[in-house]
């Protein structure tokens, strides 16, 4: 197993799409050797969200997945993959412009590492919604198609683009499926450009 695979069966096929994400942040968890407790203090999360989440019983935010993900030193779309509908047939944002003067200045340069510190929820929420507005406009749609085509409403795609809503998973993998993308297009700009280490193999 690389470390770019994901995990071969931590699910059935019946599962909702929240159990296939609890059931892949309970593989990479344990591929690190960690408990639900030691992952709830790496990250500020209580012990019993963390168990909630792994059971299918949590939609969590885009905000509480980088917390996850940064304490368990893999990128976010990993602990997505199961839940989306894409598979990424070009590097993630290799189309998409670069991110503004502003936002450059959050970029990681060194390894394992966050664009940002998972607490600088801002910065954060400004470089995906960034990222999402430029590959909405990439393909000539207006926010109210966005909006028809996710079912999600056109105020909600407006927060997120000015970086003002922290959406949760379940809405980021709709966004992403809309625009014909993988979720890992749109959460690159918010993660280092190394090689995160691997998991753990027992």
């Amino acid at each position: 197993m690389t470390h770019r695979d994901t995990p071969s069966n931590p699910s059935r096929p019946q599962d909702t799409p929240l159990q296939r994400f609890g059931a892949t942040l309970r593989y990479y968890r344990q591929q690190r050797r960690l408990s639900q407790q030691a992952l709830a203090a790496r990250t500020g999360i209580r012990r019993a969200y963390i168990s909630q989440i792994e059971t299918g019983l949590r939609n969590i935010s885009v905000l509480t997945l980088l917390r996850i993900t940064h304490a368990l030193h893999i990128p976010s779309a990993w602990l997505l993959a199961r839940m989306d509908t894409r598979v990424p047939l070009a590097p993630p944002a290799a189309n998409v412009s670069p991110p503004t003067r502003g936002m450059q200045k959050a970029v990681a340069t060194h390894d394992d590492t966050l664009v940002t510190p998972p607490d600088d929820s801002a910065t954060l929420l400004h470089l995906l919604g960034a990222t999402l507005r430029q590959y909405r406009q990439q393909q000539g749609l207006f926010q109210a198609a966005l909006a028809t085509m996710t079912g999600l409403s056109l105020t909600y795609i407006i927060e997120i683009e000015q970086g003002q809503r922290n959406l949760s998973v379940l809405s980021l993998v709709r966004i992403a499926d809309a625009l014909g993308l993988s979720v890992a297009h749109l959460l690159a700009p918010l993660e280092t450009r190394q090689n995160l280490s691997p998991p753990l193999i027992k």
